[in-house]
């Protein structure tokens, strides 16, 4: 027998094995990647993390997060995040659960009973009563950022969102307001994102554009020229002193440091580097401005080169980023995962299963 003759068919076929897509039990709410380039995902209508393996092996970080727990406050939610020890941490409203890799599930944040809010004080994680968290973030150093949502509007100025820091030594402080901060100044933030030394990114949903605030507080815009058109926008690639965003939402930032971020209305991903704004996956069709105020493209379903790739997740977006590269994006209209390979191809990591 011919072996050599055996040998690319046999490669095909291990490839197609290994590019089969991991089938899901439920919808994915939440991504993250660890230290092993694992990715764990948060099942939606489950009290599970699944955790898979590069290859698509499956195991769960917990079966049942709610384990053990008999009165409230129950672990829940489906935001997560995860710090370089590879603890998950997953914000449940106005509280904060903390998951370690063997899957122990401990209450970490938060005052769930206390009926007064306690607006403006920061001190001991311990003691703090928090808002309603839409974003959590973790830098390489342990520390984690929350954006937190105040829809009281007690002084009839609109919601405004706090972002605050849980430094490794336990202790919370506020870092920006938007209600007050000129430069921050917004009611919707769509995203959050964090860089290697603490710089936080916020996609601002309202101006259209990308900011970031250092950790000793400066804010600028980055990308987008924030709120030129609140209606009939449109997406413009090039010099960031002339793009323009459409819809910026989840945020991630690679090893070089360039923010990408997802676009829930065009069906991309994005990418600000060098001072320049380009799509780096997606090819959906943009409608003509003035079909949808809020401006739309054609959402599609497709594998392959990553320009010329389709994406559907106009109902939610999340990201993750592993150690080679790989950006593996929650395609919440398809109901599946894509990854986005270093080399620039597009795949289905995972789908939801099927009846």
């Amino acid at each position: 027998m011919n072996y050599l003759k055996l040998f690319p068919a046999l490669l095909f076929s291990i490839c197609l094995k290994a590019q089969t897509p991991v089938v899901l039990p439920q919808t994915a709410k939440g991504i993250v990647v660890d230290s092993k380039d694992n990715i764990i995902v948060r099942i939606f209508a489950r009290n599970s993390i699944m955790k898979i393996s590069p290859e698509g092996k499956i195991s769960y970080v917990t079966e049942d997060m709610r384990k053990g727990f008999n009165k409230p406050p129950y672990p829940m939610g489906d935001i997560m995040t995860i710090d370089a020890q590879d603890n998950i941490y997953l914000i449940g409203g106005i509280t904060i659960w903390k998951i370690n890799p063997e899957g122990e599930v401990t209450f970490f944040a938060g005052n769930p009973f206390k009926s007064k809010s306690l607006d403006g004080l920061d001190g001991p994680v311990s003691t703090i009563q928090f808002r309603h968290i839409e974003f959590i973030e973790a830098d390489p150093k342990g520390n984690i950022y929350i954006a937190e949502l105040d829809e009281a509007n007690n002084d009839n100025r609109g919601a405004f969102y706090v972002i605050r820091k849980i430094g490794t030594n336990g202790m919370v402080t506020t870092l920006a307001n938007t209600k007050e901060n000129v430069d921050l100044k917004t009611n919707w933030i769509t995203g959050m994102g964090v860089d290697s030394v603490g710089n936080l990114y916020l996609s601002d949903g309202n101006g259209r554009c990308v900011k970031k605030i250092t950790p000793d507080g400066k804010v600028t815009t980055i990308a987008g020229l924030c709120n030129k058109r609140p209606f009939h926008p449109f997406y413009i690639q090039g010099d960031i002193s002339k793009a323009e965003l459409m819809a910026p939402e989840d945020i991630l930032v690679n090893k070089k440091g360039e923010v990408i971020f997802s676009d829930g209305r065009l069906h991309r991903i994005i990418k600000i580097a060098n001072n320049k704004v380009g799509t780096i996956a997606g090819n959906s069709e943009i409608m003509p401005n003035s079909y949808n105020m809020g401006g739309i493209a054609k959402a599609g379903y497709k594998d392959g080169k990553a320009l010329t790739a389709l994406f559907n997740f106009p109902l939610g977006c999340a990201m993750a980023i592993d150690s080679k590269q790989n950006i593996y994006v929650i395609d919440g209209g398809n109901d599946c995962i894509r990854k986005l390979s270093a080399d620039g191809m597009v795949t289905t990591f995972a789908k939801r299963q099927t009846n």
